[in-house]
């Protein structure tokens, strides 16, 4: 692993790595600040946990090579300064430039400055050409002030979607923008203002108070609804493996499309997230460092203006190791049969890429394809609680909530998650969770000769299904009922 020392103003990285030939070295890299120097040597000890000793000789050239060129920079400098007539920096006035010209020079230095992830730099460029410079981009910057602002604002929340899939091209039909949109076009807008100040593009910070946000949680299914799910949809074995492997191990979509078959372990029933797929696109790319990207894809289309890419995890705690149910390593085995079978049939035309799921021939599935063919497995069965791929993640989480009785620090840990936002996110009851409460007390409040109708057979079925994946429950409801059975037994023998 590698090792971080601090000496005065410089901060140093120490690893081993194998030359060509061969031979074990030690090398040290050396950085300004303690954030670049501490995000290096998780991007080295992921290598090194990962065996990637190709790319980690790649990573001490391309160092070695870089401070070549800035040795060689720095010298030409030296020699072309002249003694006799110092140099006077000229600051250049940028007050009457627009907002266009700052935000085209501020969005690849934001992105880089603060290691944006390809998905979020496409973002910030999408909302930036549909909303902000169409609005702002012909206005000197220097002009814009608080009221503006605020006028962008409204000015959003009245804008119409625009979604000609879901609205029609109508826009009298279309909904206005999301709360969420008009909150991230706002802090997008209002991020760069700072910068702006130091670069001399305005002389003050307009002060101004963020939108409101409505949030939408996200829908979830309890363990009998996935379960169904899974029974039903046992033709399609690839969406069957990827909804059973996303509730159990509670997976992003892009960690489900990524799994590594090196990193499956079925002696110890386990495997690793190492890496996930997204689609980004291709000016990301050009624009940000490849320090997260693990790999880019061949594009199927030479008009195409995305690619895939393998980037390592979203978060430090989202690369972590998941073990395995029975079920689901045999049908991880069956999978890495078909697989034998596909490469097989293709032959030289197999592009092996070690992805667990993927297509026939080995290209890698886009995170999107998971979505779009579970909600069309959805509507095809008229499902009515729809929910999304990414459903399944809350789904196992909240289920492991209940079976851990509120161990949010374990299932948070489990699932590369802050327990903070697991509380936030996942704390919530589900509708049949609801249906059973009332059930509940039903039998605790009312008297048991003025009972109401009972139960019909499909809500005792649901009863029985919750309380055999959720032990408290059952605890609390042996309780009530044991109580129920006390205060009935006073009642009978209490003097009349």
């Amino acid at each position: 692993m590698a090792t971080y020392k601090a000496r005065g103003n410089a901060h140093s990285v120490i690893y081993p790595y194998k030359t060509e030939s061969g031979k074990h070295k030690q090398h040290w890299e050396t950085y300004e600040t303690e954030l670049e120097a501490i995000q290096r040597k998780a991007y080295i000890d992921y290598l090194q946990k990962n065996k990637r000793y190709d790319e980690l000789l790649k990573s001490v050239i391309e160092y070695k090579r870089k401070r070549a060129m800035e040795k060689s920079a720095r010298k030409m400098t030296d020699s072309e300064t002249t003694a006799d007539e110092p140099s006077v920096p000229t600051v250049e006035d940028n007050t009457y430039k627009t907002y266009r010209e700052f935000a085209e020079k501020w969005l690849p230095f934001h992105a880089r400055k603060n290691r944006l992830s390809p998905n979020t730099y496409d973002s910030y460029n999408a909302n930036l050409k549909n909303h902000i410079l169409p609005y702002f981009g012909k206005r000197v910057m220097s002009t814009i002030t608080a009221e503006d602002i605020d006028d962008f604002v409204d000015h959003l929340n009245k804008k119409p979607h625009l979604d000609k899939k879901r609205y029609g091209h109508d826009p009298k039909n279309s909904a206005t923008l999301s709360s969420a949109s008009v909150k991230k076009c706002y802090n997008i807008l209002t991020a760069g203002f700072p910068t702006a100040k130091k670069w001399r593009y305005v002389t003050e910070v307009p002060e101004t108070t963020a939108p409101a946000e409505k949030t939408k949680k996200r829908k979830a299914w309890d363990p009998v609804q996935v379960l169904k799910a899974l029974d039903a949809m046992k033709e399609d074995k690839l969406i069957h493996l990827a909804v059973h492997i996303a509730f159990v191990c509670s997976l992003r979509a892009g960690e489900t499309a990524g799994i590594d078959i090196k990193t499956l372990d079925f002696h110890d029933r386990s495997m690793w997230i190492t890496q996930e797929v997204q689609r980004v696109s291709d000016e990301s790319l050009s624009t940000l460092p490849g320090h997260e990207i693990l790999f880019v894809f061949p594009k199927q289309s030479e008009w195409a203006k995305s690619s895939l890419i393998l980037k390592g995890p979203k978060t430090e705690g989202s690369h972590r190791k998941q073990y395995l149910t029975t079920p689901l390593l045999q049908e991880i085995r069956e999978r890495l049969d078909e697989i034998e079978r596909c490469k097989e049939f293709f032959g030289n035309e197999y592009r092996d890429y070690g992805l667990l799921l993927c297509h026939p021939d080995g290209r890698p599935l886009d995170p999107k394809s998971f979505d779009d063919t579970f909600k069309q497995w959805q509507r095809s069965l008229g499902i009515e609680n729809q929910i999304e791929f990414q459903g399944l993640r809350k789904s196992g989480q909240m289920h492991k909530v209940r079976l851990t009785q509120n161990n949010y620090q374990l299932v948070a840990e489990n699932s590369g998650q802050s327990p903070e936002v697991l509380m936030s996110n996942y704390n919530e009851a589900l509708d049949s969770e609801k249906r059973t409460l009332s059930l509940l007390v039903e039998t605790s409040f009312y008297p048991q000769a003025a009972s109401a109708v009972p139960p019909s057979n499909e809500d005792m079925e649901t009863i029985l299904r919750m309380l055999q994946h959720d032990p408290e429950l059952s605890r609390r409801l042996m309780q009530v009922l044991r109580s129920g059975a006390v205060d009935s037994g006073q009642g009978e023998h209490s003097p009349h």
